[in-house]
């Protein structure tokens, strides 16, 4: 029930601090192609982390400007050349609601992307707080509760299994 509560301010303060902006009309045909600066959130689950890796690895391969932000202990994990320029997070970094500490907002309000592009699966407040504290136009995310609040491009995640969720999702953006 404690849970349940945190949640809900949770909830209540994200949706204060993110501010209702005007969505403009946009076409995503050439979204992809056309956006070069791109930040990753990578799932906090541990066995969709590891199929999501395959993802910033499309993107590296595109020759696309990548910033990967995850927790501090799985820097390690993403491919060599996005270790350095990754933002990583810990413990530290994290309120007891569950959401990033002034810190660690402050740090993200100074960063400019052309697509935000948050991979995890399940709703997670604080990773739908962070793609909104980063400047950006685009931010792509999964149909979870109140998504529509968070991301201006939704993707259904209806298969559970996440080594066919996460390539199922890499042949959509594929499609771009």
């Amino acid at each position: 029930m404690l849970n349940s509560i945190k949640q809900k301010i949770a909830g209540y303060i994200v949706n204060k601090k993110i501010k209702q902006k005007k969505i403009e009309k946009q076409s995503f045909t050439f979204l992809l192609k056309n956006s070069t600066r791109f930040f990753i959130l990578m799932p906090d689950n541990e066995v969709h982390f590891h199929h999501a890796v395959d993802i910033v690895k499309y993107f590296e391969a595109l020759d696309k400007d990548i910033t990967v932000f995850t927790r501090d202990f799985r820097v390690n994990l993403l491919p060599i050349k996005y270790r350095n320029s990754s933002i990583s997070f810990g413990i530290e970094n994290i309120t007891k609601l569950n959401l990033p500490t002034n810190e660690l907002e402050n740090k993200l309000k100074e960063f400019e992307f052309d697509l935000v592009l948050d991979l995890n699966k399940e709703e997670n407040l604080f990773y739908s707080l962070t793609a909104n504290l980063v400047r950006s136009q685009v931010r792509v995310g999964f149909r979870k509760n109140n998504s529509d609040k968070y991301y201006n491009l939704q993707v259904d995640n209806l298969e559970d299994n996440p080594e066919i969720f996460y390539k199922n999702l890499l042949n959509c953006l594929q499609m771009f």
